[in-house]
């Protein structure tokens, strides 16, 4: 089986340093991104019971290999926040980080994302 890298389609806009809600200035960093569901499924978050309690609902964001994006875990200074796709007023923070296919010719960075504010309707 071979293993490609992902369509890098949507240009994502990326500020560092944990902005409060909505970010302040230009982006940090402007980069080309795949926003996706992985495999459509998502999981509610139960708090330990059989009842559900507060919806988790993530996506993923793929970025080329060494794309400077920071999640919760990277850095003290606070997890980005990422728009996407760029001008969208999509706006997320990032929770985590980490390589995809390490060490393969497929290599890329995923960024599991939380959505903060959306637009009504979605654009």
């Amino acid at each position: 089986m071979a293993f490609t890298i992902p369509q890098f389609p949507l240009t994502v806009n990326i500020w560092h340093d944990g902005p409060v809600f909505f970010p302040v200035g230009p982006p940090d960093l402007i980069v080309m991104g795949n926003l996706a569901w992985g495999r459509r499924v998502a999981v509610p978050s139960t708090g330990g019971t059989g009842s559900l309690g507060v919806p988790l609902f993530t996506m993923t964001l793929l970025v080329p290999k060494l794309t400077d994006i920071r999640g919760r875990l990277s850095t003290v200074a606070g997890a980005d926040v990422v728009e996407v796709p760029a001008g969208s007023g999509r706006y997320y923070e990032v929770i985590y980080v980490d390589d995809l296919g390490k060490g393969f010719a497929n290599e890329h960075r995923g960024a599991l994302l939380l959505m903060r504010v959306c637009p009504t309707p979605l654009t």
